[in-house]
Order: structure tokens, then sequence, then C-alpha cells
């Protein structure tokens, strides 16, 4: 499988890279030596080159294809420079995201990774479906098949991040319904020797001892040759304690992070980049406790062990023909993932507990093994048309193929207390082996598209542009389930589990769906600092397959799932004021959401994928910065969103008309200052604050469920309360840090969570129902106040 996969990864990479040639060795239409100073510029700005300041409004970005600042791009987006990253020590989507307006965030820990949502499109079990938001580095997507969730990237070395909210189907496919995220790293640099080197060591409350190492550096190895590299070594403590085993900090981890790019530029016109990337991590425990037990505690029998590595292979040629620029980009993304895990509670108290007495259960442990691997090939060639001129555009196609394979083996060790009368009463054989359930699950996906988009200058002030995207997926899978202990023949003889699954207990599925989306955009530019815009898009996110088990009770109408669409409406401005001193971004946007994705259960409480309802998100987003107003050196960050999601069509099982969206905040505030300033010769001190405020919500939609009445159809509320309607409270995060910068040295202190706020920004509930444990509720506990020193040293 791995094989055939490599192989048609050679001859994607092969064909590009003797498309590109060929054309290359067409006549050109002009000599590349007369490229416009302003082409040259926009050209180093994308590739990193372009100064910057700490406001976001002067940041070159490339959302649109082409180089632009962001108060010029006629749509909302977000840019966070690499500089502004480090000055608040931020190292992951966590320490960033909860600054971006209009994007909350499920911080799951370094293990579980984060929900990533935009403008409300959530419906609160985004776990197992695929993402609304994506995430792409550079020029690869990294939403990982397996985790249903992006890489949480370290961010070393990087150039900047871009957020650009609101459906961009168009030019980045299915799954950006809420928006992207894109990570764009800084490139081999031909003109420089340079070179950084970093030591963090920090302390956590309720932990231990955390540090970090991260070097960089950068050689040009040849006239037309530079290699870029950079790596870094992630150790943080745990906090929680298995007061069960007597250990303390279990839910350690350690990251390692590895990238390599060499830049290629055999003529002036063609570029070619080749990139890997790896990051590797290994975990202790998850960091979910239980409301019922003690605060940062968990009673595991089993310690938790997780190994995860992910991979990417990028290969890039970019050929500038002055009229339009070609661009090839092949990407092999591979994912690998094994753990161990205690999961005596949900296989013991919820899952036995939901069909058993509680006194037929007895009181054993079982812990879980997982492997997982995935691999994805992706190829996108795009024509981008010279931004001279009324009228530009941009063609290109995308091919995408995924490999996903997992299995998964319970186990319950033997012999444990009254195993007798359970087998004699209840399971009907003998258990002389610690196999309890297995199952094996194959998926392959594959998708193309053809996208485009055409603008036109109607004045040297108002433009217009309007694109599409034609899509096809298609998918299929195998997977077989075997109960080892209720199951048909499950033991023989000897009492040994039967590992070989039965005819009975495959499923197959099949999928496939195509179709398109648009995009229309016109702005008018009142003068060089002010703008205003209108962006009507269509967005999309995949369907797919459910793969149908015995005695799940899934009908066979909910073997296929479909995508989900939206169509979203905003108008915004972008002004900047005072010699740029001060910059505003606001919008206001309407969200139509239909046949939406969501998790449906079965009678017997088995969960599957499906549509079901609409839904409507409206909402206002402002960004505000300002500087070197109140002292020089001094800006202020500010952010707000407000977001109203809500069902406008009510869904069995799922919720009534009206009712919010679960996990949305309807609130969420960033305040952020900066300030820097001559101490002496060619020191700076430097000080940082960020305060993040995430407005309250709930778990769920509603008090009641939605069930159809036998008599007359209609839905009407169901008569025991919806336990998972759980309330989550509002909070603060706030961080702070001083520093020092001269000669090539920068020693910075920090605190983060600096008033030590433990919160909650999910909670699950959990139908325990045995003599060991009754109904709980668990929640991810997040980082306790954790402070330390930075020092780094560039070259």
């Amino acid at each position: 499988m791995i094989k055939k996969i490599s192989c048609n990864m050679f001859w994607l990479a092969s064909g590009s890279f003797w498309t590109l040639a060929f054309v290359i060795a067409l006549p050109a239409q002009a000599n590349a030596q007369d490229l416009s100073e302003q082409q040259t510029a926009q050209e180093q700005g994308a590739q990193g080159h372009a100064e910057q300041s700490q406001d976001g409004n002067d940041i070159i970005v490339t959302a649109t294809r082409r180089a632009q600042t962001v108060k010029d791009v006629p749509f909302n987006i977000q840019a966070i420079s690499g500089d502004m990253l480090e000055k608040s020590g931020a190292t992951d989507i966590a320490d960033f995201a909860r600054s971006v307006p209009g994007l909350s965030v499920t911080d799951r820990g370094p293990r579980g990774g984060v929900i990533l949502v935009l403008r409300g499109l959530r419906t609160g079990s985004e776990g197992a479906l695929a993402p609304t938001t994506t995430v792409y580095v550079d020029e690869v997507p990294m939403d990982l098949p397996y985790r249903a969730s992006p890489l949480d990237l370290k961010l070393i070395d990087m150039e900047r991040v871009e957020v650009l909210r609101g459906p961009q189907g168009t030019l980045f496919g299915g799954a950006a319904i809420g928006g992207t995220i894109r990570y764009i790293s800084k490139k081999p640099d031909m003109s420089e020797l340079e070179g950084r080197a970093s030591a963090e060591l920090s302390s956590t409350d309720h932990g231990g001892a955390n540090y970090s190492l991260t070097g960089m550096i950068n050689i040009p190895l040849a006239a037309g040759v530079a290699l870029r590299a950079n790596v870094g070594r992630y150790v943080n403590d745990g906090y929680i304690d298995n007061i069960r085993l007597g250990s303390n900090n279990v839910n350690d981890d350690r990251t390692t992070s590895v990238r390599v790019a060499l830049l290629l530029q055999p003529t002036d016109r063609l570029d070619i980049a080749l990139t890997y990337q790896t990051q590797r991590a290994r975990y202790g425990d998850l960091g979910f406790v239980r409301e019922s037990q003690p605060p940062l505690t968990v009673q595991y029998a089993f310690p938790g062990d997780t190994r995860f590595n992910a991979a990417l292979s990028n290969l890039t040629a970019t050929y500038d023909f002055e009229w339009a620029k070609l661009t090839s980009s092949t990407s092999y993304v591979t994912e690998r993932f094994s753990s161990s895990d205690d999961d005596t509670f949900t296989i013991r108290d919820v899952i036995l507990g939901s069909f058993l007495p509680p006194e037929a259960i007895p009181e054993f442990d079982e812990y879980t093994e997982r492997r997982a691997r995935s691999n994805s090939l992706s190829q996108e060639v795009r024509l981008v048309s010279d931004s001279a001129g009324p009228f530009n555009w941009i063609v290109g196609g995308y091919y995408n193929k995924v490999r996903l394979q997992e299995k998964q083996q319970e186990y319950v060790p033997v012999p444990f207390p009254r195993q007798d009368d359970f087998e004699q009463n209840i399971i009907g054989a003998e258990l002389n082996d610690d196999k309890e359930y297995t199952f094996l699950d194959r998926r392959a996906t594959s998708s193309f598209a053809a996208f485009g988009e055409l603008k036109y200058d109607l004045t040297d002030a108002w433009q217009a542009s309007i694109g599409g995207r034609y899509f096809q997926y298609r998918g299929s899978g195998t997977f077989y389930s075997i109960d080892q202990w209720f199951g048909p023949d499950a033991r023989d003889a000897n009492g040994l589990a039967r590992t070989e699954p039965l005819d009975a207990e495959y499923s197959r599925g099949k999928y496939s769906e195509k179709g398109s989306v648009f995009r229309f955009n016109t702005s008018y530019k009142f003068d060089n600092d002010a703008l205003a815009y209108v962006t009507i898009a269509q967005g999309f996110r995949p369907g797919g397959f459910n793969l149908l088990t015995p005695n799940s009770g899934i009908p066979a109408e909910g073997r296929q799932f479909n995508s989900d669409n939206i169509l979203s409406y905003e108008v915004g401005g972008k002004f900047a004021l005072n010699a740029n001193r001060i910059y505003v971004s606001a919008d206001i946007f309407h969200i139509d959401w239909s046949d939406i994705q969501t998790t449906v259960f079965t009678p017997l409480g088995f969960p599957y994928r499906g549509n079901a309802g609409k839904a409507v998100s409206n909402g206002a987003e402002v960004e505000l910065q300002i500087r070197d107003m109140i002292a020089r050196g001094l800006s202020f960050n500010v952010g707000y969103s407000y977001t109203d999601a809500k069902l406008t069509q009510s869904a069995e099982g799922i919720g009534f008309k009206g009712e919010r969206a679960p996990l949305v905040p309807q609130h969420n505030l960033s305040l952020m200052a900066d300030y820097e300033t001559s101490i002496g010769g060619d020191f700076t001190f430097g000080f940082n604050w960020l305060s993040s405020y995430t407005g309250g919500s709930y778990a769920d939609f509603g008090p009641f469920r939605p069930v159809s009445d036998p008599g007359t159809g209609a839905l009407v509320a169901e008569a025991a309360p919806n336990d998972s309607y759980l309330r989550l409270r509002g909070y603060w995060l706030s961080n702070a840090s001083v520093r020092i910068e001269g000669a090539g040295w920068t020693i910075r202190a920090f605190v983060d969570n600096l008033f030590n706020k433990q919160y909650k920004d999910a909670r699950s509930y959990q139908p325990g129902n045995s003599l060991f444990s009754g109904p709980d509720v668990s929640y991810n506990a997040n980082r306790p106040r954790t402070a330390g020193l930075e020092v780094t040293k560039t070259f």
C-alpha cells in the first residue's frame, strides 16, 4: 500500500517537474530582467523578506495567491507576524488562537489536540467529524485523517500565521467552510549565513519542570542555492496525579520537531523548493479528569502511553512568465499513531452499564491499545496572472488521495473478582485470555477539483471578482469488529478469544459525490488607507460513509452521509488612520448552514455520522491596532467577536429550532499590549501582555432532546432531561512577559496563565451505571500557571 502511494507520488512529482521544464523551454514573451521593482518587492514579501512591523496591517500575505498587504486584501484576514509570535511566547495553535476574533478553541491538551471553529460552525461533536476550519503549512493541507484535527505544529522559525475568515472553498477546497489558517514558514535566504539558538526553562504549579531547546540555521550553499533548517525539543512535565498508582504528573509530553528546506533558483524565473518536516511526540495520560474526583487527579489502573509521528514532504516549483506564474505543489503526508490507555470507566461502567444491571458487573480493569496510520498524497497546479492590467485570473487543479488504517484491541486482565459468576451467568463461556473486543478499519478516499477566479478592475478604486470550484469525491472502506465476550462463538472450547471475523462481522461502504461552489467579492478603495468590501460565498465539507457494525442499530439508510453546505454573506471595511498608527478592521456576517453534518445516535446509543437540520450564524468581528500614539514603542491590539449561531430547523435527537450551537461562545475578547524602548547602547527593554476572554456556552443544544411523537410524528421534547446540556462558564486567561534585547541576545521572563485560572472549555456527560461508578462528567484540565525564563542568541 505504502509502496504504491510512494510510486504515485514519484510519478506526480516527476510529471510536475517535466511539465514545468517543458513550459520553461517555451519562448518567453519578455525578458525576466525587466521585472518591475514593485513585482520584485511583492515576490520578496511572499518569500518572507518584507519588513514587518508589530501591527498586522503592514504584513505581506499571499492568501489570494498574490502578495498583498493585509489592509489591501479585499476580504477578512488577520496576520500575526513571526516577531509578534516570539514576543508573546506562542509555541502552538492554542497560544495564538485566543487572540483571533471569531475563532473558538477547544484545547484538549498536547495529546488530544485542538478543535478550531471559525464563526460558530459547530455542532458539538467535532471529535468524530471532519473539521470546519482547514489548516495549511505553506502549500500543504495538514488536516490529519485519523485524528480528524490539524497537526498542532510547533511555531519554530515562522514568517507569519494567516487567518482567513469565512468560506475559502474556491482556492482552499473542502472543509474550509468556516475559514482557513495558514502557517507560513521562513524560506531559505541566499544572501547571508544566519542562525538562532534558544533555551527555555519553566515550572508549572501542581507540576514540575519543563524545558525546550530550539535552533535554526540558514546557509547559502552556492549561487542560486540555499538551505534552511530548524529543530526543536520540547519536554513538559504533567500536572495531573494518578492517585491509584501513586504516580505524579502523569500527563507529560515530549515533542521533537525538525524542518529542512532547500531552495534552488536555476534561473531568475524558476524557483524549486524542497521541504521535509516531521514532528514526533510521546505523551503520557490524557488530560481528561472526572468531576466526581479530586481536582487534577485520575484513578487509572494502567498508565497511559501514546506515540505520534507526522511527516510531510513537499516539492513546489514556480515559473514566472511575467504575464503569469505557474506553480506546481506535490505533497506527501504520513501519520502514525499508537496508544495504550485505561478505559475501565468507559467499558465497564458506561457500556456494560447500559445493558447489564449494576450488580451483574464485576470489578475488573480494562485497557485499550490503538494503532493507526494514514498516508496522504496531494497535487496542485495553478496559473496566476500578473497583477498588471484590469483583468486578472487564477486557474488550477487539485488531486488528493488518502489511505487510512486503524486497529484497536481491548483487554481485561484475568482473573478478576467474581469472574466465575460472570462467566456462568452472563458470558456463558470461560475467559482464559485478556482479549475483550477488537476491530480493524481500512478506508481509502480520493478527490479531484478544478478551480478558477476572475477579477476585473472596474475603476482604479473599484474591483469585482468571481470564482468557482468543481469537485468530485470518492471513498470506500472495509471494517470488521469482534465482540470477544458477547459475540457469536466469541470463545473456543479452551476459553480463548476468536480473532478471525465472521462474514456477518464485516461491513463495507462506498461514497461518491460531486458538486460546485462559487465566491463573489467586490471592494472599493476610498484611498490608500480605506477599503470596503462585500463577499458572498458558498462552502462545503465533503461527506462520507458509515461502516455498519453488528448490533449497533445503525439503519441501512445511514450508510452514507452527504456534504453539508453553507452560503455566507459578509460586509466589512478596513481603515488606517493617523499615518497608519491606528488600524481598524470590522465586518458583519450572516451564514446559512444546511444538511449539517453531525453525530446521530441509534436507539442503542451507538454514534454514527449523518446529516440533520439547518442552522444560521450571525455575527460581527472587530480588530483595532494602535501603535506609537500614547508613547513611542507602545502598541495595542484589541479583538472582539460576537457570534450568534443557532438552529433554524428542529432535528430529531439533536435540538429544537432556536437553540444555540454548543461550545460556541457569543462573546470573545482579546487584549494585547507590547512596549519596547531603548535602555542604552544597542539594548532595548520590552514588555508584553495578552489577556483573552472566552464567553460562556453550553455543551449541547438544549435541555431536552427532540423525539418523534408516535401518534402524530411531530417532534416533541423527550421526557427525560438532556444530561449533556452542561453549562460552560466564561473565563479570562492572561499571559505576561518582559524581555531585554541587544548584541544578538534576548532574555525573556514570562508567566503563562498568570492568575492560575482553571477553566472548562468542554464538558462531556458519561452515563455510568455500575456499583463502582454512577453518571459522571469529564473535562480537559488546562495547564496551571507556568513561569519561566528563555534565552535566545542570534547571529
